[in-house]
């Protein structure tokens, strides 16, 4: 038998949309043994205390996000729910009333909808953010709300969720952009981000910056424009933390104590626009001293754009092609051409033009011609 459930978009959830657009899916990261097709969906969302039925459409199938989304969906999530035929509601903002929000049943959990104790006839921000089972009655109240609710325009906050860029721009931001960005804000680079208020991006070295201003300014440099704070979100599940986070860097709530692989440097020294304190002392639990991950990453990156592929700049092996998998590119590894990381003095500042990508054997064979102070060939 079919079940009903209200699931919720926060204020980027209908980017793209304008009022009486189809609804073309959802995303979210726990709909798989929750929601099963034939299933009716209710999308809802809470502004200013007022609780609003955006539309509603029944599943005809869910996907993770390796098995593609709906067609016309451009957000980012690990699972959709994709819409029967013609089953699709307009979107729109419509107000349900207090009335018919203090009547709505849920199975299991919280049984009604929770109201905010400070501001009477509200309903608390964060209440419907969960995967809701209706009852069958409280699911015919929104199927009848749809048509019969009033229909409100949308509020300053849902005009800016309107501006902002969809996913597929924000991901072509990539490691070797943040690294530059970076090394631009630590030059004194102009911005229209401010400091942040309660997260830090750690860098290699334990510097902190504001984490949006790092991917604003990498998010210019990939699409040759200008970025606002408008354009994108942050904070936690958002692309921007993540792409973050996936280019190495840590990201901490404001006075939480750094990370224990990174000890804190705040001796920067003057940074040149394109170059990255690099070379500090870098506690780890395993033999030698590594790499650091921000660096490696965006010359990994760096060499793709050029190239289109990673081999080792020695022997000219393409890991990818010789073992048939693109698992292949994990032989590559990141080797500081000019001198070795532990004897990298503490303000050591890298360019990406002083790495090299070697294969595992080759990057084996320099350090050992290193450690014995032999000379480098270039084969």
């Amino acid at each position: 038998m079919a079940n009903a459930f209200t699931i919720y978009w926060g204020a980027t959830g209908w980017h793209g949309y304008v009022p009486g657009d189809p609804l073309l899916g959802a995303g979210n990261s726990d709909f798989i043994g929750k929601i099963s097709p034939g299933d009716r969906v209710y999308v809802t969302n809470i502004a200013g205390g007022v609780l609003r039925l955006l539309g509603a459409f029944t599943v005809d199938r869910i996907t993770t996000a390796s098995e593609g989304r709906p067609p016309g969906v451009t957000w980012e999530a690990k699972e959709y729910l994709w819409p029967e035929a013609s089953s699709a509601t307009s979107f729109a903002f419509r107000a349900l009333s207090l009335e018919l929000v203090t009547s709505l049943r849920f199975e299991g959990g919280a049984d009604q909808v929770a109201m905010d104790r400070h501001a009477p006839g509200k309903v608390e921000r964060n209440a419907m953010r969960a995967i809701r089972r209706l009852t069958p009655a409280s699911a015919q109240a929104l199927e009848e709300a749809l048509t019969t609710a009033a229909v409100v325009p949308d509020t300053p906050a849902d005009k800016r969720s309107r501006e902002r860029l969809p996913a597929e721009l924000l991901r072509q931001v990539t490691p070797d952009l943040i690294f530059a960005s970076i090394a631009a804000l630590l030059n004194g680079a102009l911005h229209e981000f401010g400091e942040s208020t309660d997260y830090d991006l750690i860098t290699d070295e334990g510097l902190r910056l504001p984490p949006k201003a790092v991917f604003g300014l990498a998010l210019a440099r990939a699409l040759h424009r200008q970025i606002l704070p408008k354009h994108f979100s942050a904070g936690e599940g958002s692309a921007c933390f993540r792409l973050l986070r996936e280019a190495g860097y840590h990201i901490v709530p404001k006075g939480e104590m750094v990370p224990a692989d990174i000890e804190n440097d705040p001796d920067t020294n003057e940074i040149s626009l394109d170059t990255y304190p690099e070379g500090g002392k870098l506690l780890r639990q395993h033999i030698g001293r590594e790499r650091k991950p921000a660096a490696a990453l965006a010359k990994k990156a760096d060499f793709i754009k050029k190239h289109g592929r990673l081999f080792c700049e020695r022997c000219q092996a393409d890991p990818v092609e010789i073992f048939g998998s693109e698992h292949g590119e994990a032989c590559i590894e990141v080797h500081h051409a000019r001198v070795q990381v532990s004897h990298m003095p503490e303000n050591h500042q890298t360019r990406l033009e002083d790495l090299q990508c070697l294969c595992a054997n080759c990057h084996r064979f320099v350090h050992r011609l290193l450690r014995r102070g032999l000379p480098i060939t270039a084969n």
